[in-house]
């Protein structure tokens, strides 16, 4: 972290553990080097990457204190050497893979960065559905699409599908014309519905592979997103069509699985991992599909960044339907909304 420059506010961590490892404190701010941009940030949101890192499940790549954080809407501040193509003012989001793991993250008021990684911000998208959508829907994206292969002809199970990044990938399977099975817990089967799912199954039971051949007419699934911490494989493979796809965009508490190698073979399953950045270019024709209401941003709860220790006891807790949102304890103040406001979508 940069310590030159005026102050700042920020979370940070200086060693790993539970969420009270998670600090408020006053830094120097960042200056951006050459190629970079430094964002003033308006929102922030709480991630699976950020618990993972924070508890030491993920390797955080960069020395002590670290600022977590895996995406960010806002303004820029301030341009490094050689940044021709952004001005004082604009307004962009950000997210990808290096974000809050390899650099300092998007926890604190502003954050310097690759200004290659910076996309425009839509005029009529607002700083908090940015990050709403965010990383949710850039890691949606990256498995289902640059790894999964997603085809128009796709039946697609979403296992986990009540969490954001499920969510995510319910909307984009089914805005591609796919057919989408969604597994969640059975309180937010009304809303997945809403977002485009075709069927909806309890994530319960012994009968859940059967379930799930019914509901694909008994043909099976052709693209599987696993999207939760738990996974059972074996389960998972059964429910997949000769030649299917099991995409797995998540790190497990259990990463060790058994399976039958031979049923992959005779059956020409794969199994991919999801993990890598979604191009730029991409990102922004998703915050675009946002701003044009083709794409849901789901806000669970919008939080001052202070609060940083309770958002993340709170998701630990119950994920929830949709992104806490963070936002700098400046910009709530200067906004005169209380602490606690949650917009109605």
């Amino acid at each position: 972290m940069t310590e030159s420059g005026s102050s700042m506010r920020a979370v940070i961590i200086e060693n790993i553990g539970r969420p009270r490892a998670l600090k408020v404190t006053r830094i120097r701010r960042p200056q951006p080097g050459a190629g970079e941009a430094l964002v003033k940030i308006h929102a922030s949101s709480v991630n699976p990457q950020d618990l993972l890192l924070r508890s030491g499940r993920l390797i955080i790549r960069k020395p002590m204190p670290h600022i977590l954080g895996a995406d960010l809407a806002g303004e820029i501040a301030q341009l490094g050497d050689g940044v021709k193509d952004w001005q004082i003012g604009d307004r962009v989001a950000a997210s990808f893979e290096q974000l809050g793991c390899e650099i300092d993250g998007a926890y604190a008021e502003y954050c310097a960065l690759p200004a290659s990684q910076l996309i425009n911000l839509p005029d009529d998208l607002d700083f908090q559905s940015a990050v709403a959508a965010g990383a949710a829907f850039a890691a949606a994206f990256q498995a289902l699409v640059t790894c999964g292969k997603l085809k128009k002809s796709d039946t697609v199970v979403v296992r986990g599908a009540g969490n954001s990044l499920g969510a995510s990938a319910v909307q984009i399977s089914a805005a591609r014309g796919a057919k989408v099975i969604a597994i969640s817990e059975s309180e937010f089967a009304g809303r997945l519905r809403e977002i485009g799912a075709t069927v909806v199954l309890e994530d319960a039971g012994d009968d859940l592979l059967r379930q799930v051949q019914l509901a694909s007419l008994e043909e099976g699934a052709s693209l599987i997103l696993h999207c939760s911490d738990e996974l059972d494989l074996v389960q998972s493979l059964g429910m997949l069509r000769n030649g299917g796809r099991l995409a797995i965009a998540c790190a497990l508490r259990k990463p060790a699985a058994r399976f039958d190698a031979l049923d992959l073979h005779l059956r020409n399953l794969s199994i991919l991992g999801a993990s890598g950045s979604i191009k730029p270019k991409d990102f922004e024709s998703i915050l675009r599909s946002v701003a044009n209401g083709a794409y849901r941003a789901l806000v669970d709860e919008i939080m001052p960044l202070s609060q940083a220790q309770k958002a993340h006891r709170k998701m630990e807790k119950s994920p929830g339907f949709g992104k806490i949102v963070l936002v700098p304890d400046s910009i709530l103040e200067a906004e005169k909304k209380p602490s606690n406001w949650i917009p109605i979508e």
